[in-house]
């Protein structure tokens, strides 16, 4: 006698449990649910602005002009409440290389709270390694409302 209809018939329970156990019906389409992705949390953007883009360059022993530090201004662009935020960068070199090195974290710094509509001029971020400024290919900030 053969086991053939005994394992499909567990088979079908299996799937009926299981598909009415997780809240489905056999006719859902199955999809992914990205959990913390865009189509699951929503995530604000943030009311402000960096500008008054600086960068301070200065000679090292060898002759070639270099820059560890980065000064601007942070604006808040909500009209009624004010807010901190904090803000990252990370210099791009030639051939993909990045300040600070691919695996760390960017350097950042976090502004007190600036007023409604109000900026906060003089932000620095300093690089623990300096780069050529012949070498830079993009600085990339990112900027988070903290409170």
């Amino acid at each position: 006698m053969s086991n053939l209809p005994i394992f499909a018939i567990i088979g079908v329970a299996v799937l009926v449990s299981a598909t009415v156990g997780f809240g489905a019906t056999l006719s859902t389409t199955p999809e992914f649910n990205r959990i913390g992705g865009s189509d699951n949390n929503v995530v604000n953007a943030a009311r402000g602005n960096v500008t008054a883009l600086v960068w301070t360059e200065e000679v090292a022993t060898d002759g070639v002009i270099e820059t560890d530090e980065i000064t601007f201004t942070v604006g808040n662009e909500d009209t009624s409440a004010a807010h901190a935020f904090q803000v990252c960068a990370v210099i791009e070199g030639p051939a993909s290389t990045y300040t600070p090195a691919v695996g760390n974290p960017p350097e950042c710094v976090t502004t007190g709270s600036i007023a409604a509509w109000g900026e906060s001029t003089g932000q620095q971020i300093g690089f623990a390694t300096a780069v050529d400024v012949n070498d830079i290919v993009d600085i990339s900030f990112t900027i988070e409302e903290v409170s």
